[in-house]
């Protein structure tokens, strides 16, 4: 056995031309296709690659096929030169594993990449995370891109990676549906962080977090080199899966070799639980905050508030011309008139004395919110046991820290429990539960809302439910809000029972509790009356848990309130 291997490497020291028909053998490229940095670059899991473009295979069969691929583009190297620039990823992955290719075919640099690469010169990687928009649903889970500074250092100047769907539609229905079931085209694009800026911060009134990554050079090489292999190619988008938090993964990945991003997420894809999990694969160094236009204008009007003379007619101005902007943003000024206003205020706004700096407090930082699927386990006075899993994201009794007060988002929200005489009943499922009780104050005047869809133990029958909302929510001070709201609700069974009636509510909230209180007197078709009411808290015991304290009284038409006590053992995973 010695002696032969002896003779097998004396064999490969004296004709180490003939070692590179071994290393194009298929057992050699069947290993090499099998590992897992191959794989990446074909973005490939669970059987198959998750682009869907053509143009980004060479064999018929590549999407589904690692082995063959990797076989069409070592054919592709002989043969094709523009693949060193079509996939300068993969080829260049594929020289670093076999250094006898070099021998026989030369390699040849990206012209056009390298000179990307060498004027752009990458100082640092960032990952951006815009916050949610309270009264947009499509937006409401927030966002995730990426930015490259530049050799300025300047991030204005830099470029944004972002990953979104490809879709112009207005019909608010059909975005649902395509975005639900892949039917959009996700794409990469690059574009300047300034816009994307103007994007999230000035015309859509989100705040933005800034997460600086760890990235070396050879890493965000790595990442560039293939962002520029993808910039032609599409994935089917879906809302909740392959997303733009979850194709930014890919990016990472691919840039840190031995990171694993991706095959933490099957089931859904929320951008800040993608923060999270860069966070700790140990990307992320220090974070920043970048207000919205709307928190300064707020904060302006804040310290206006407390000013005399002339320093308060600065601040008015200040604030005139700030919601100028605003205004002309979001194109409910036109040009003409925008222009006019805002010379004539600057002018004015020149006369008057410079303003202090405006110190906006950054909020708990997103990060270090609670993960945003939840199981509960809960008791209560009738001898019931109740057992309820949220797929995602958070809902009114979740604490706020980290979240947008005041927008509460469910999706499949399920709560099962066993009866005191030992049947297990369907209690509720909330398919879909949004409210955004958006703060109205002096400056901005939101509407609040909310729909919910799914079913319901309702009169001892399980029920389908549609119920919707609108009304007005008001700030009390920097942790309590109070909302007043008409909610219709349609229930159908073996008939159709439809009510109307007010809804009232307050919630306090600090960063490890919270207390809520609220009522509903429901009017139904048939003459009923119906008055529901629930005082609960939520304490945390640890980021990720928490235990729910409840009180409900239901009373309908005349009879007795029937009071229930719970208490509910929340864990977010």
């Amino acid at each position: 056995m010695k002696k032969g291997l002896i003779i097998l490497a004396l064999f490969y020291l004296f004709f180490p031309s003939l070692s590179y028909s071994f290393d194009t053998t298929s057992n050699n490229t069947k290993h090499l296709s099998e590992q897992r940095y191959w794989q990446q670059l074909l973005h490939f899991r669970d059987g198959k690659s998750e682009i869907d473009s053509a143009n980004f295979f060479l064999a018929t069969d590549g999407k589904t096929n690692p082995k063959a691929e990797l076989e069409a583009t070592l054919e592709a190297i002989k043969q094709d030169k523009s693949v060193y620039c079509r996939f300068p990823a993969r080829v260049k992955w594929l020289y670093q594993q076999l250094p006898n290719l070099e021998k026989t075919n030369p390699y040849q640099k990206c012209t056009e990449l390298e000179e990307i690469i060498n004027n752009y010169q990458a100082s640092k990687a960032v990952l951006v995370f815009p916050t949610a928009h309270i009264n947009s649903p499509a937006s409401m889970f927030g966002h995730t891109f990426l930015r490259i500074d530049d050799k300025t250092g300047l991030p204005l100047t830099a470029n944004a990676i972002n990953y979104a769907a490809n879709t112009q539609e207005s019909n608010g229905l059909a975005f649902a549906y395509k975005g639900l079931f892949g039917g959009y085209e996700g794409r990469y694009s690059v574009l300047p962080y300034y816009k994307k800026i103007k994007e999230y911060s000035n015309l859509e009134r989100r705040d933005v977090w800034e997460y600086e990554l760890n990235l070396n050079q050879t890493e965000m090489t790595r990442l560039l080199t293939h962002l520029y292999e993808v910039k032609g190619t599409y994935a089917d988008y879906f809302f909740f899966t392959e997303n733009c938090s979850y194709n930014l993964l890919w990016l990472l990945e691919i840039a840190r070799k031995d990171s694993y991003l991706v095959s933490k997420f099957d089931f859904q894809v929320i951008p800040i639980d993608t923060v999270r999990e860069v966070q700790e694969a140990g990307f992320i160094v220090k974070s920043k905050f970048r207000p919205s236009k709307a928190k300064r204008i707020k904060s302006l009007v804040e310290e206006e508030t407390h000013a005399t003379g002339k320093l308060k007619e600065a601040y008015q101005s200040e604030i005139r011309t700030e919601l100028l902007q605003l205004k002309r943003s979001e194109n409910s000024i036109e040009k003409g008139s925008y222009i006019k206003q805002l010379m004539e205020n600057l002018a004015k706004r020149s006369q008057l004395p410079v303003l202090p700096k405006v110190v906006i407090k950054a909020p708990p930082d997103p990060m270090h919110s609670h993960k945003t699927s939840r199981v509960g386990l809960a008791w209560n006075s009738q001898d019931e046991l109740e057992l309820s899993i949220k797929a995602a994201f958070h809902d009114i009794y979740d604490l706020e820290k980290g979240f947008i007060k005041g927008a509460y988002i469910d999706f499949f929200n399920l709560k099962i429990a066993k009866m005191a005489d030992d049947k297990v009943n369907l209690k509720e499922l909330n398919l879909l539960n949004i409210n955004s009780y958006a703060i109205r104050d002096s400056v901005f005047k939101p509407l609040s809302w909310g729909i919910a869809v799914g079913a319901i133990d309702f009169r001892n029958k399980t029920n389908f439910k549609l119920t919707g909302e609108v009304g007005l929510t008001y700030g009390l001070g920097a942790s309590s809000l109070a909302f007043m709201m008409l909610k219709p609700a349609l229930y159908y069974r073996d008939e159709i029972v439809v009510s109307i009636g007010p809804k009232l509510g307050f919630i306090r909230s600090f960063d490890s509790y919270k207390i809520g209180v609220f009522a509903i007197k429901n009017y139904f078709n048939k003459g009923e009356e119906e008055v529901h009411a629930e005082l609960f808290s939520t304490i945390s015991s640890s980021k990720n848990t928490a235990v729910n304290l409840k009180v409900t009284s239901d009373r309908l038409g005349s009879f007795k309130s029937d009071e229930t006590y719970s208490i509910s053992l929340f864990y977010y995973f």
